[in-house]
This record gives structure tokens, C-alpha cells and sequence, in this order.
């Protein structure tokens, strides 16, 4: 049997292991509840976050004048309406000249004149406009009014080239030689390279001594070897000064080139007739007629070029054929005893 004290030690032990695990059981138990109650706690914080307080707008400011704007400088302010309807009329008037350009281009002289006229009423002062009516007028052999159209374009563009040389055959059409001559020479002199004041410098010599033309029209068609004007006109100041074969020669250049050219075919018609050669200037002349209406032909068979032939049996029959309605040239007079 065991002994009293050894049994009443060893119930104090148990009981005391008791009680220890007692104590731990409710130590854990109490972490347990403390560590439950903190997460519900962070938990409830998050879902209940409060929201920030709306701020509070600021009153605003006080309106203040804006600055003052800077001054303009005088170079670029804003033109004066005065200035704004010139320049819209200058505007007119220039369209007014294009457009007069246009019809002369497309053979309108009439409405050219109308608009130069349009564009002469808004700038009186307009030195091409002048010019332009200077040649409708030319053309249209008013030359009082060509010549006045012309001195006024040069007093606003002196020495302009082409209005010194359109003034020069202006007053050539007029009968005023000198006053033709003198422009030209001008012109020459001081534009040497202006191609069409060759050519009028060359009709215009051509009036008084064929001699001096033939240069001038010389250097006007090898300025110009595609221009058949100056060549033909060389031709008629060769024919003048009787070199008939050099002159048929620069005819012959031109048609080779132009085989219509209406006035190359009519000079060649006229050097065989100069020749009294009506079977050679027959073709010639029947070729020519064929570039011009019906109604041009007595003009141009009423030139004296043709007097040498007009009563030749070739002619009559020439004239017949191409319009009978022609009338019979007038039978010469008698010389006076």
C-alpha cells in the first residue's frame, strides 16, 4: 500500500496541472476573442470611411478693367475707307483692261474699245489702257485719235517702246513722214532690240527710199524667221528697187513656210504681172483669191499691180471664172492728139 503522504503530494500535483491548464485554456480562449474583436473592428472601418467634406468654393475676384491695348504703328493700322474704294475701283479697272485684251485677242475691237473706255473712266492716267485704245483706233484709221492716245501714254510712260513705234506708223498713215521717221529713229536708238519697231521702221523707209528699207527688213526677218510679215514686206522693197528674181526669192521662203499666205501669193501674182506675164501670174492669183471672201475680190483685182495684164485675153478669162458678175475692166482711153 502506498504511504498517507506520498498520495496526498501527488493529488496537490494534479490538481495544480489542472489549474495551469486551466489558466492556459482561458489565456488562449481571451487572445482569441481580442484578436476577433480587433478584425471585426478594422473591418467595420473600412466599409464605414467617412467622406471628405465638400470644399468650400472661394469667392471670386473682383473684376478688374483689362490693360489698355498697345498703340498701332502708323506703317500698319488699318487703311482709311477712302483708301479701301480706290483701291477696289483700280481693282475694276485693271479687269476692265484684261478683258478688253481678250477681245482683241479673239477679234472684237468693238467690245475691246468699250471696256479700254471702262477702265480710262475709273484711272484716266492708265498708260497700257491708252495704248491699247491707241491701236483699236489705229487699226480702225481713226489717227487723230490714235496719235492723241499714244502722246498722252508717253507723257505717264515716256519712251515706252511700243507706243514710240505705234505713234511712228500713226503718223506715217497721216502723210507726216519726218515726224515718223523721227520717232522710229528714236525708238531704234534707244530700244535696239525691240523687234517690232524693225518692221514699222521698214514700212516706213519703205515709202521714201526702198534702199534703206531692205536692211531694216532684213534684220527684222532674221530677228523674226517665223513671222512672215517682214519677209513679204522685204519682197515688195526689193521688187522696188527692181530686183524682181531676189524678191520672188523671199516669196518663195515665206510659202514655203506658210504655203496659204494670202499676201505672199498675191505679191508673187503681182511681180509676173509687173513682168506683163498673165499665163504666169494667173495661178498665182487664182490661189490667192481662194484665202478670201467673194466679197474682197474687186478690192484686191482693182490693184494697179495688175493694170500691165488687165486687158490680156488670160485675165478677162481669170476674172469669168471667178465671178462672172464681175464687171469688164473700162476700155482705155484714146491718147490725146
Amino acid at each position: 500500500m502506498t504511504p498517507p503522504q506520498q498520495t496526498d503530494a501527488a493529488l496537490r500535483k494534479a490538481a495544480a496541472r489542472r489549474m495551469v491548464a486551466i489558466l492556459l485554456l482561458f489565456a488562449l480562449l481571451l487572445a482569441g476573442a481580442v484578436a476577433l474583436f480587433l478584425r471585426e473592428e478594422h473591418r467595420r472601418s473600412l466599409l464605414l470611411s467617412p467622406q471628405p467634406e465638400p470644399a468650400v468654393p472661394e469667392a471670386p475676384a473682383e473684376p478688374t478693367a483689362p490693360p489698355a491695348p498697345a498703340p498701332i504703328p502708323a506703317d500698319v493700322r488699318p487703311p482709311a475707307p477712302a483708301v479701301l474704294e480706290d483701291a477696289l475701283r483700280q481693282e475694276q479697272a485693271l479687269t476692265a483692261l484684261r478683258e478688253a485684251s481678250d477681245y482683241l485677242r479673239a477679234r472684237r475691237p468693238d467690245l475691246a474699245e468699250t471696256r479700254l473706255r471702262d477702265a480710262l473712266a475709273i484711272n484716266p492716267d492708265m498708260a497700257p489702257a491708252l495704248r491699247l485704245l491707241g491701236l483699236v483706233c489705229l487699226q480702225d484709221g481713226r489717227l487723230a485719235d490714235a496719235i492723241a492716245h499714244y502722246e498722252k501714254s508717253l507723257k505717264i510712260e515716256p519712251l515706252h517702246p511700243e507706243a514710240l513705234s505705234n505713234l511712228a506708223f500713226a503718223y506715217f498713215q497721216a502723210k507726216n513722214i519726218n515726224v515718223a521717221l523721227e520717232l522710229i529713229d528714236t525708238c531704234r536708238r534707244l530700244h535696239p532690240d525691240y523687234e517690232p519697231a524693225l518692221v514699222q521702221e521698214g514700212l516706213i523707209k519703205l515709202a521714201v527710199e526702198p534702199e534703206t528699207a531692205i536692211e531694216a527688213l532684213r534684220a527684222a526677218a532674221g530677228a523674226a524667221p517665223s513671222d512672215s510679215a517682214p519677209r513679204n514686206n522685204l519682197a515688195v522693197a526689193l521688187a522696188r528697187t527692181g530686183d524682181y528674181a531676189a524678191a520672188r526669192a523671199e516669196l518663195q521662203s515665206v510659202l514655203e513656210s506658210h504655203p496659204g499666205n494670202f499676201t505672199a501669193l498675191f505679191n508673187m501674182a503681182a511681180l509676173y504681172a509687173k513682168e506683163t506675164n498673165a499665163p504666169a501670174a494667173i495661178p498665182w492669183l487664182r490661189d490667192a483669191m481662194k484665202q478670201v471672201p467673194p466679197s474682197d475680190f474687186r478690192t484686191y483685182l482693182s490693184d494697179p499691180d495688175f493694170d500691165p495684164i488687165r486687158f490680156s485675153p488670160d485675165f478677162q478669162s481669170f476674172l469669168q471664172s471667178l465671178d462672172p458678175s464681175l464687171p469688164p475692166p473700162p476700155v482705155p482711153s484714146a491718147p490725146a492728139p
